[in-house]
């Protein structure tokens, strides 16, 4: 009989999301307009934002250490290859920029690492590029040598380039942030009256952009790839953590009734016998037999007989609990760990698989007690505040089950784990049920 697996579900709804990843990769791989499900991008764009704050953070302290070399190297240089009137006012201007975009970097840096802020970090990152690159560029284009204000645009060019690849905002807010500071820029020159060519202008503020524009989109379809790459293979080890968690479930389960196996069993128990043991509660366990199952399967087939196990196999599961263990020990034999479980009740639970197993009307024919399907069960309970090893309580109940065989099947028999339990009857009367 085909059961159905529990992992089977979790196991095909990451199958069919690792397909669909990959039907969205090889789409991403052929056009960069290809986009995701809402939910997808929005996932995206969160993983995007995270990585690049992540490497802000971690590089803010490299870059700042380079940005002052630089600084230190650039500004003499500056200083000694602009014309002597103008020295002083373009090299204050430029000291200008340097610290401007110093102060940004460290504001951008301070919202990526603080969790708190990250919440306004889109907002407060696009105010950041829009006043920064505007003072910039209004300080370097208000240099007076003609050769600092082409220095300047390069420095303009590069802080625009860094704002599109490396802000973690999405391309569209930053192109936003730069057409603003572009007018804001190009309104406090013509305040102040400062004449920069507007071809000038147009290539350094409104090109740059476009430029960054194209460069932040043909990265963002890289980091699609990356993206996607990266959820396959989770889904690849959520589906192989999967298939092991189901392997190894496979290899403690009886295939046939879906219980636990003898192997699981020898784990089980030994945990439930040390957990009695160390809380001093009770263990029940109940060894169980079915009645001339050999004279069953030899007349009614093993196909028949096979049926007849799982029935017995779902009567045993029937009547324990959450935290009970049912195992097919081997052939027709079975065991019932009853955890936490008084005499009264492991008693209780034996007369209900003997009336619950007759319920199911197996037809026996060459069954020598009754026309049909019956159990025998030897019963034992630890009471916890005792020595005793796992072999010596199973031969305990396998002596019960032995004895229950022996007088007659179709009952159960109780046998006491020490002398103390002496005085209860331990030869209980079988279920008549003929």
């Amino acid at each position: 009989m085909n059961s159905k697996i529990e992992d089977e579900p979790e196991i095909q709804e990451l199958e069919r999301q690792r397909k669909e990843y990959e039907c969205l990769l090889e789409n991403q791989s052929k056009s960069m307009s290809s986009l995701f499900s809402k939910s997808l991008e929005s996932k995206f764009w969160k993983d995007r934002e995270d990585r690049l704050t992540k490497l802000i953070v971690r590089a803010f302290f490299p870059a700042t250490i380079f940005y002052f070399l630089f600084e230190l190297i650039s500004l003499p240089i500056n200083y000694f290859t602009t014309e002597v009137m103008y020295r002083k006012h373009d090299v204050l201007m430029t000291l200008i920029s340097y610290s401007t975009g110093w102060i940004a970097l460290l504001t951008v840096y301070l919202m990526a690492k603080h969790p708190i802020w990250k919440v306004y970090y889109r907002h407060v990152v696009m105010t950041v590029i829009m006043i920064g690159l505007s003072i910039v560029q209004i300080v370097l284009f208000s240099t007076q040598s003609g050769s600092m204000t082409w220095r300047g645009t390069l420095i303009i060019i590069f802080a625009l380039m860094f704002a599109y690849i490396c802000s973690g905002i999405r391309p569209r807010y930053t192109f936003i942030a730069g057409m603003m500071s572009a007018l804001i820029t190009c309104l406090v020159l013509w305040i102040t009256g400062k004449y920069v060519p507007q071809w000038v202008l147009f290539n350094v503020l409104v090109l740059g952009n476009l430029v960054g524009l194209g460069l932040a989109v043909l990265t963002i379809s890289t980091e699609r790839i990356r993206f996607l790459q990266s959820l396959i293979i989770d889904l690849d080890k959520k589906i192989y953590a999967a298939l092991n968690q189901h392997l190894v479930r496979l290899s403690h389960q009886d295939t046939l009734t879906l219980l636990d196996n003898r192997r699981s069993f020898e784990q089980k128990f030994s945990q439930s016998l040390y957990r009695a043991k160390d809380k001093h509660q009770p263990l029940a366990l109940l060894f169980i037999d079915v009645d001339f199952f050999k004279l069953f399967n030899d007349y009614y087939g093993h196909q028949q007989g096979d049926m007849a196990l799982i029935s017995v196999a779902e009567v045993l599961k029937k009547n324990i609990q959450d935290d009970d263990i049912a195992i097919r020990y081997g052939g027709e034999e079975f065991i019932i760990l009853l955890n936490n479980s008084s005499y009264e009740a492991a008693i209780k639970v034996a007369k209900k698989l003997l009336e619950d197993m007759y319920k199911q009307k197996i037809p026996h024919e060459h069954s020598k007690i009754s026309k049909y399907l019956t159990i025998s069960i030897g019963l034992t309970v630890y009471l916890g505040n005792e020595h005793i090893l796992e072999k010596e309580l199973l031969n305990i109940a396998d002596n019960a089950l032995y004895q229950a065989k022996k007088q007659g099947r179709n009952q159960y028999i109780f046998m006491p784990t020490n002398t103390n339990m002496h005085d209860i009857d331990v030869n209980k009367n079988p279920v008549k049920n003929s």
